[in-house]
């Protein structure tokens, strides 16, 4: 699933390149996983906030529609774009282990995997980073009052929304971790069933914590009214957090990774997460082959190809920037990419067993949300579906300022196209 995004990723994104942009059709842009979120952004918009007050309103309301890949304790990276002094920054709020954390906390006695212990169990959460992030973002980016940005998400926890087949699937399939709450059973499940498809979600606590933070900011999660609460759910499940590890958590501002492809500046997010990397490394790669002339096949096999070479080094060199080293220079280097480009073959695929060696892969899911907002452009509002790529093709020559949590944006000559992968 997570190959099949990054093949459409990067096939639309060289459709993009070779078609070149449209005229810009109006004045903002959102686009979002749930067009409820979307609305929350145009709403934000409409009252004068600016794009990084929208993406604060969309990132709340995803926690409400979405909660499948828009966890309220979840962590994200975002990519800022300001326009006013051409600044481009990456807010970094990824999530980190508990001051508790060890190595072998999900091995038995034996030194064996626990099955679900890494994936199913309170002991599998990290510190939260999404709340950091929005403040972050909020105080020093934003326009409105956190109180105002907060509002959509509020009433959409408090009044609900309709079931949707997506989110009906993945409650189903995490049932059995679910109905270990009460809480949880309650808003999600009705008479012992999954709430139907056209079934009114509606979530009080949630909008009652939504309220809390908008009265007292994000950081309420880490040092304020709601800190001990989370802690003691947390261990109450078997968790290993501690007030300390809430209180020490700080957002990052990290600069961003910079490529070229044909004429594109390629804006990307840096390590912790391999997005950025694996984008530029990708591109570099492909840069080589004229794509808009062969045919689909053709297009299609080498870029396949020039995934699986950027996947090998994604999974043998990238990791956490505060724990290891990584080469990242090297890999987004041109001449690296050609280097790599000389096994490739038209004619066929390379076997992988000419490739160097690499840790075994691993498939993702549909299980990480992504947006972009924008001032003056029109405004995108995607049905909802699950975490697939989206772009929002204009003029962005005129922006004020734009923000994405999609792992890169584009600049063609004065075009900017925000594209997202899983």
């Amino acid at each position: 699933m997570m190959r099949r995004a990054w093949l459409q990723g990067l096939l639309l994104l060289v459709a993009v390149v070779a078609s070149g942009a449209e005229k810009a059709p109006g004045k903002g842009a959102v686009a979002s996983a749930h067009p409820l979120a979307t609305q929350a952004g145009e709403e934000i918009l409409r009252q004068g906030g600016n794009a990084f007050d929208a993406a604060v309103a969309v990132s709340a309301a995803l926690m409400v529609v979405e909660p499948s890949g828009s966890g309220f304790l979840g962590g994200g990276m975002y990519l800022l774009h300001r326009a006013k002094d051409g600044r481009n920054v990456v807010i970094d709020a990824r999530e980190v282990a508990p001051l508790k954390a060890s190595r072998d906390m999900f091995l038995d006695a034996a030194g064996n995997p626990v099955r679900g212990a890494s994936t199913n169990t309170a002991l599998a959460a990290g510190i939260p980073g999404e709340p950091a992030g929005l403040a972050l973002m909020q105080s020093r980016y934003g326009r409105l009052k956190l109180s105002q940005t907060l509002q959509p998400a509020i009433r959409l926890a408090r009044d609900g929304f309709d079931m949707y087949p997506r989110l009906n699937a993945g409650i189903a399939f995490k049932r059995g971790q679910i109905t270990k709450s009460a809480e949880g059973t309650a808003v999600w499940f009705r008479d012992g069933q999954v709430l139907p498809v056209g079934a009114r979600v509606v979530q009080p606590q949630l909008a009652g914590t939504l309220e809390t933070i908008a009265k007292e900011g994000f950081s309420a999660v880490y040092t304020g009214s709601l800190a001990p609460r989370l802690v003691d759910a947390v261990q109450k499940m078997g968790g290993i957090w501690t007030l300390e590890d809430l209180k020490a958590y700080k957002a990052i501002e990290r600069e961003p990774l910079v490529g070229h492809y044909r004429g594109a500046t390629i804006i990307g997010a840096p390590p912790p997460t391999s997005g950025g990397v694996a984008l530029i490394e990708a591109l570099n790669i492909l840069s080589g082959y004229d794509l808009a002339q062969v045919d689909a096949v053709t297009r299609k096999h080498l870029i396949v190809e020039a995934m699986r070479r950027m996947q090998r080094d994604r999974a043998v060199y990238l990791g956490d920037p505060a724990f290891v080293s990584m080469p990242v220079k090297m890999l987004t280097d041109p001449d690296y990419a050609a280097g790599l480009r000389t096994s490739m073959r038209l004619d066929r695929a390379t076997p992988s067993a000419t490739l160097a060696s690499a840790p075994e892969a691993h498939t993702g899911g549909a299980n990480t949300t992504h947006f972009p907002s924008s001032t003056r452009m029109a405004i995108a509002s995607p049905a909802p579906s699950r975490s697939m790529p989206v772009s929002v093709p204009a003029s962005w020559s005129t922006a004020r300022e734009c923000c994405s949590t999609t792992r890169w944006m584009i600049f063609p000559s004065n075009r900017v196209c925000p594209t997202s992968t899983a």
